[in-house]
């Protein structure tokens, strides 16, 4: 007659179970040690300014970007919710470089293959998390060189953190 085996043939449920239970004994046994990133010590929240360089957009709205508004945005593919505030914006015409006439030294004018090119510094505000390893916004670390997107109603831009830095009036 059939016999109930404890450790008899396991059928593929049962193998699967047992790995996820033994890589989820294993992963907490890792974070436990302090071998995984999911132990970063918060120092407290600061209030930063985030400040994001877009180049080469090309529109003819200068005032695009306007301080006191509110952009969302994406930081590697996540968008952080709710909106950021505009703290600050800086905007010129996209510049191309040509050496004077005396050949020592190189000379900036606007671009005119492109009049309707413009960088824009734009800073947003939030709350951040500080630990050792920098600042994490709504869960996402934020470094210099990150590639961000802001959003609003009007705009889509795509640009990359220049500086982060604690935020005063």
């Amino acid at each position: 007659m059939n016999e109930f085996k404890l450790f008899g043939r396991l059928n593929a449920i049962d193998s699967c179970l047992i790995a996820i239970i033994l890589l989820s004994a294993l992963g907490f046994g890792m974070a436990r040690a302090g071998h995984a990133g999911v132990d970063k010590v918060i120092k407290g929240v600061e209030q930063v300014a985030i400040d994001v360089y877009i180049t080469g957009l090309k529109t003819e709205d200068q005032d695009l970007f306007k301080v006191g508004d509110t952009a969302s945005i994406t930081i590697r593919n996540q968008p952080v919710k709710p909106p950021m505030a505009i703290a600050a914006v800086k905007h010129w015409a996209k510049q191309v470089s040509f050496m004077a006439s005396d050949g020592k030294k190189a000379v900036a004018f606007a671009d005119p293959a492109q009049p309707l090119a413009h960088d824009f510094l734009v800073t947003v505000v939030d709350q951040a998390e500080v630990t050792d390893d920098g600042y994490v916004i709504r869960g996402n670390k934020i470094k210099i060189g990150n590639q961000v997107e802001l959003e609003s109603f009007k705009y889509r831009a795509q640009g990359v953190v220049v500086d982060i830095h604690k935020y005063s009036k």
